[in-house]
């Protein structure tokens, strides 16, 4: 089979009506032959078969030519077609086949019936090897010899020579059929890709992504497809049969549906460990396609040196390239301003997996909201990406609006230094893991996590929105009552959903009181001991694998298990303020506009309570000023500071109660 002779373009709009006019005719010119004796009778009211226009390719003449048809094989095909469409052929063919001596094994015809009715006739045309049965055109399926069997047409291919749309029915389900694209994503790369696919049966693209991002391969395969002008043929590798035999069976439909369709196919892998034999699997599958295929998230090298037949083009798709082709899409740009939004996208898509429709959005209002300002356009496109790419995340957790620096904490310099640390990690993470390799060194634990201990109210929640801040990256707050299900399973699926929808976003996830999704795992007892231990062992994993940044706060250090400790690479103990921290952070909770009267801040800060105890005081008081009219002052404060000892169950002896 010749997987790039294509059939005739067919610009008319009613070539399908044509095309079943002409099949019919030839149908028509099939039984006259067949029955001699009806000819003369008929040979005033049946016309013979008209020769094709030059403009007009019927599909008959284009499978002919896709599978290599010689002409008794072509007729093979017509004539078990014809039994199907035709009820005068069909009772011809019946009556003949009653009193030939095969009649006790069908009324259909046989491929000995062919061979004594239809023009050139040759044995091997039965063989497995030939077309007809090598690529599923006839069923020949029975007990008798193989001559004697039923011949009848495939139900797809029937489908075929009527020009009727359809899918091979046995790969509905693992397989999706996606039209090609309207090829506006030029770029060379995509235009390379096409080349390849173009060059002969044999071409096999592998496409890889540093990440293991798999969007941004889909991008790149779809333009090289549009590029292509062919459909694509998407399936993945957790879909494929186990048996090899099986594997075998859908290489053989994929590669004869690719040819029907017009398509190419394009086969995805998942580089999770649990995954090795899915990608055996997908490995197999390619070493019996005939046809051009893309891989994506391909296998090492080594994984496919089996297919030596192949000629194969590996790529690594980056994010840059990714940049380029959005760049590239927007014709009409200069060369400076295209030269400058392709250095702005390529840290933003090194962090943010955006889709190419979102894409575009972002690249065209990124332009028209810095017209002007080329100096502002690399924070433009970031934060444009940062919002496309939340996906479906603020229906799984609560986005917090972050507005804290580091300058606004109030801490040793010791638990800054390491903040900052974060930060800069977060912010140079594409250079260390992109540029200088350690990504392909060892592609898990990317991520980062870090646990902020300390007293509720010592500002572990304040000093991640400083890190989200900085790192210019969203935080979500993940609420534990929506992730946590008493039904078995549903834990982990909350959780992977989450965690899958945070590495698109590139996202910073803040578990909040993780002590209570992270505690201890305990000896089992029980099944519910056996499951809470599966649910504490999923997120090990999942943290480990996440390549974003988790932040883990908690007041119980010693509740949480020890195989997290392993896995934190940050752990940040959050002290309690000492008179001089607590003196700052009253002065900081009063905003300039406040009506602020005589506070003394020197006294106030010898009361024992953390920045939390002291925000809810300030704002407390700020409320009681109002509702007497008055100023914050002595008497306002003192009443929030006395609602707030009582809330906390501690004696209150006054304004000057000593430290």
């Amino acid at each position: 089979m010749n997987m790039h002779d294509r059939p005739q373009a067919r610009p008319e709009i009613d070539w399908a009506s044509r095309n079943q006019q002409w099949l019919a005719m030839q149908v028509t010119a099939l039984r006259l032959r067949l029955a001699p004796q009806l000819e003369s009778q008929s040979a005033n009211t049946e016309s013979a078969p008209q020769e094709c226009d030059n403009d007009f390719g019927p599909a008959l003449d284009a499978l002919t030519k896709l599978f290599g048809l010689s002409p008794f094989e072509r007729e093979i095909v017509l004539l078990a077609a014809g039994v199907e469409l035709d009820s005068a052929l069909c009772r011809l063919v019946s009556e003949t086949m009653a009193q030939s001596p095969e009649a006790g094994a069908s009324t259909q015809p046989t491929f000995n019936f062919a061979m004594q009715t239809l023009n050139e006739p040759h044995w091997d045309a039965l063989s497995p090897l030939r077309p007809l049965r090598r690529w599923r055109l006839i069923v020949c399926e029975g007990r008798e010899a193989p001559q004697r069997r039923p011949i009848q047409i495939d139900e797809r291919v029937l489908h075929y020579l009527t020009g009727v749309a359809a899918i091979d029915v046995r790969l509905i389900g693992p397989v999706r059929c996606e039209p090609a694209g309207p090829g506006d994503l030029d770029t060379p790369l995509a235009t390379n890709i096409a080349h390849a696919l173009g060059s002969g049966a044999a071409a096999l693209v592998a496409l890889d992504h540093a990440r293991g991002e798999i969007e941004p391969q889909r991008d790149l395969a779809r333009a090289a497809l549009a590029e292509f002008g062919a459909n694509g043929l998407w399936l993945h590798s957790r879909d494929l049969p186990h048996d090899p035999r099986e594997i075998a069976e859908m290489a053989c439909l994929l590669d004869r549906e690719a040819a029907l369709s017009d398509a190419i196919i394009a086969l995805e892998l998942d580089h999770s460990p649990d995954a090795t034999d899915a990608e055996a699997r997908a490995v197999t599958l390619l070493a019996h396609l005939v046809g051009p295929a893309i891989v994506l998230n391909a296998p090492e090298p080594a994984r496919l040196s089996r297919l030596r037949q192949r000629r194969m083009l590996r790529l690594q798709v980056t994010d840059a390239s990714v940049a380029a082709r959005q760049v590239a899409a927007l014709h009409g740009l200069p060369r400076e301003q295209a030269t400058a939004l392709a250095a702005a996208l390529r840290p933003a898509l090194r962090q943010f997996n955006v889709p190419a429709a979102e894409l575009r959005l972002v690249v065209t209002e990124a332009l028209a909201g810095v017209q002007g300002e080329p100096t502002l356009l690399g924070s433009a496109v970031w934060r444009l990406c940062r919002t496309a790419a939340r996906g479906g995340l603020d229906a799984l957790a609560q986005r917090i609006d972050c507005r804290v620096a580091f300058d606004d904490l109030v801490a040793p310099p010791v638990v800054i230094a390491q903040l900052r640390a974060i930060a800069g990690e977060l912010q140079h993470r594409p250079l260390v893991h992109g540029d200088w390799g350690f990504a392909a060194h060892n592609s898990r634990g990317l991520g980062a996590a870090a646990l902020f201990a300390g007293d509720s109210g010592t500002g572990k929640t304040y000093a991640a929105e400083a890190i989200a801040s900085a790192a210019g990256l969203d935080l979500y707050r993940v609420d534990l009552a929506s992730v946590v299900s008493k039904y078995i399973g549903e834990t982990e699926k909350n959780l992977s959903r989450l965690f899958e929808t945070a590495e698109t976003s590139g996202a910073i996830l803040l578990f909040d009181e993780a002590d209570a999704l992270f505690g201890k795992r305990s000896e089992v007892r029980d099944s519910h001991d056996r499951f809470a231990n599966i649910e504490i062992a999923y997120l090990l994993q999942r943290i480990e694998t996440y390549r974003g940044l988790v932040i883990l706060t908690t007041n119980m250090k010693s509740a949480l298990d020890r195989a997290f400790l392993r896995r934190i690479r940050y752990v940040i103990q959050f002290p309690y303020p000492d008179a001089a921290a607590r003196e700052k952070l009253w002065r900081m909770q009063f905003p300039a506009d406040a009506p602020l009267g005589e506070v003394d801040f020197a006294g106030l800060a010898r009361l024992q309570l953390t920045g939390g105890n002291i925000r809810a005081i300030a704002l407390n008081a700020a409320f009681l000023a109002a509702a007497d009219g008055g100023r914050i002052g002595h008497e306002a404060i003192n009443a929030a500071v006395r609602a707030e000892f009582s809330k906390l169950e501690r004696p209150y002896n006054g304004p000057r109660q000593e430290v």
